[in-house]
């Protein structure tokens, strides 16, 4: 008996104790801070022994809400010395040296600046001719139209050279420009054939054939008085 007694009166001084332990909780809760509060999670977690390791940030390269971040370049610094850009060297042409351009020959003024005559008109350039060399000074006749060296005068200008040389007067060449070539020989086709009597004014002269030695042309005819014989 004595034993219950003592069980039935631990007991109920445990009950007791636990509803008094029961009262003074309820009538002083702890402060437990909430849970939605970040700032207060770890101090929770630190007085239940827990250890809150902080996350590392993600690289700067590492894909972030699935799109590719750039890396960060840092900016050169102010006294940095930029890298020296070297020129490339000039290609070697391969197109060929250009060709000198053929030097091109200034035509030369004729000989006799004012000549007296032109031969333009054939149908009156004989009384032109003859009222002229009866003045008995010199005569120049310009041709409009140049003829080659080698070939025969033109009419009625070969019949006055004719007459020139069958009367006992010289006819010469004298080109101008440069040196003639190939000159001698020609004056046989020079001269055409006519009466003499209408070119007995010409007895009296000798006759210059003035010929562009580069176009190898006659272009003027001077009758000069002809010089007396000793």
């Amino acid at each position: 008996m004595i034993i219950v007694r003592s069980f039935l009166t631990i007991a109920s001084a445990g009950l007791s104790l636990g509803m008094a332990s029961a009262a003074l909780a309820q009538a002083n809760p702890p402060a437990t801070p909430p849970q939605d509060q970040p700032g207060h999670a770890t101090d929770g977690a630190a007085g239940r022994g827990v250890r809150i390791i902080a996350p590392e940030a993600p690289p700067a390269n590492v894909v972030a809400n699935g799109q590719q971040t750039a890396p960060a370049i840092k900016p050169p610094a102010a006294n940095a010395i930029a890298p020296v850009k070297l020129r490339p060297a000039d290609p070697v042409s391969t197109r060929p040296a250009p060709v000198p351009a053929p030097a091109v020959l200034k035509a030369c003024d004729r000989p006799v600046a004012k000549p007296t005559l032109r031969f333009a008109d054939p149908a009156r350039f004989d009384r032109a001719l003859k009222g002229a060399l009866r003045r008995g000074k010199t005569v120049v006749v310009d041709l409009d139209s140049p003829y080659p060296v080698a070939n025969e005068a033109p009419a009625p200008l070969g019949a006055w050279l004719n007459e020139v040389e069958k009367s006992g007067g010289m006819v010469t060449v004298s080109p101008y420009c440069q040196k003639g070539r190939g000159l001698g020989g020609f004056l046989a086709k020079l001269f055409g054939g006519g009466p003499a009597e209408p070119y007995k004014a010409a007895r009296a002269y000798d006759a210059v054939l003035h010929v562009d030695a580069v176009d190898q042309i006659v272009t003027q005819v001077e009758f000069a008085p002809r010089k007396a014989t000793k």
